[in-house]
């Protein structure tokens, strides 16, 4: 299964460069069942039926696709659906759904520029595929990202990934997630169905130089195995979240794991803070200075008071005298 894990990854480098965009379609030629309008530099599109389309996103475009209920499928065998380029960006919002008609390793949306999920699903099939592959600055704030059969990821990171939200989904084997760089995890579900056994953990944090990343910080994660799988230098720093599994070896200083309710779930340690310095002793000290109680003020105050008193008398006995 490992050996599994890092060959999905290495696939993906090697393959994605043979995907020929043959019938490619770009946002200002784009037609069938989706509308394309330019609207301050940013060209909107809107999906009015099921339709069959690659498309793309060059450099320096900036696009919109509203799925609006409907599917996109891709045109061309062994092509992804969505193919966004370096310097391109795209947003993908609405609900619909976003496949593959084909079983080649081609990820349905590869990313190299930057991409920003808001809603639909995403989905793979095809085996060491993935429903989203990202090289670039990818952002999921909803959705669904999802698999239809064995030997394929949710999402392979080999970029830069922020996780806001959504449904991450993995029904068959495999890791619902493979990070292969860098991720930060707030929110989402992240779930393994019940009846497969055969992923051997949810994330898999791996990678090929050693140095893949994962901060998570929230989140409810229900795996059958394990939660987290991370080697070497690998990092993977858990903050906050709930579990289906004990993943204290990943747990931060600063906070501990609680089980609750058949779930683990991150509450920070109880810090007990340093005693402050009493101000009544400083008080006591002023006060003893001004009243002073000891025997030995005491013995002081007396023999003054004596001193005092011996005076007086010789004065007294002075001015008789003169009398």
């Amino acid at each position: 299964m490992k050996l599994k894990k890092f060959l999905g990854v290495f696939i993906f480098a090697f393959m994605l460069v043979p995907f020929v965009k043959v019938d490619a379609i770009y946002v200002d030629n784009i037609g069938g069942n989706v509308t394309s309008v330019n609207e301050n530099n940013v060209w909107y599109l809107t999906m009015n039926n099921n339709d069959k389309q690659d498309l793309i996103i060059r450099d320096g475009e900036v696009a919109v696709l509203d799925l609006n209920g409907f599917t996109l499928t891709n045109y061309t065998n062994a092509n992804s659906v969505i193919w966004v380029e370096s310097g391109g960006t795209l947003t993908i919002k609405g609900n619909g759904a976003i496949k593959k008609s084909d079983v080649s390793a081609a990820p349905t949306v590869n990313n190299e520029g930057t991409l920003i999920v808001d809603n639909g699903t995403i989905s793979a099939n095809g085996a060491n595929s993935a429903a989203l592959h990202n090289s670039g600055n990818l952002t999921v704030n909803g959705g669904t990202i999802t698999t239809e059969e064995n030997n394929v990821f949710g999402l392979v990171n080999e970029g830069t990934a922020l996780i806001n939200g959504g449904n991450f989904i993995q029904a068959y084997n495999f890791s619902v997630i493979n990070n292969a760089n860098k991720m930060e995890i707030k929110n989402g579900n992240f779930t393994i169905s019940a009846n497969n056994t055969g992923a051997y953990s949810l994330i898999t944090n791996e990678g090929s130089a050693g140095s893949a990343t994962l901060d998570v910080t929230g989140g409810t994660f229900k795996a059958n195995t394990n939660v987290f799988h991370s080697e070497g230098n690998n990092s993977v720093a858990v903050s906050g979240g709930s579990y289906s599994h004990d993943v204290s070896d990943f747990v931060v200083d600063g906070f501990n794991l609680k089980q609750e309710n058949g779930e683990f779930v991150l509450v920070k340690e109880e810090v007990t803070p340093n005693e402050p310095v009493k101000e009544e002793s400083k008080n006591e000290t002023k006060e003893e200075i001004k009243n002073p109680e000891t025997s030995d003020n005491i013995i002081i105050y007396a023999l003054l008071a004596l001193a005092g008193i011996g005076g007086v008398t010789y004065t007294s006995k002075k001015l008789l005298k003169h009398n």
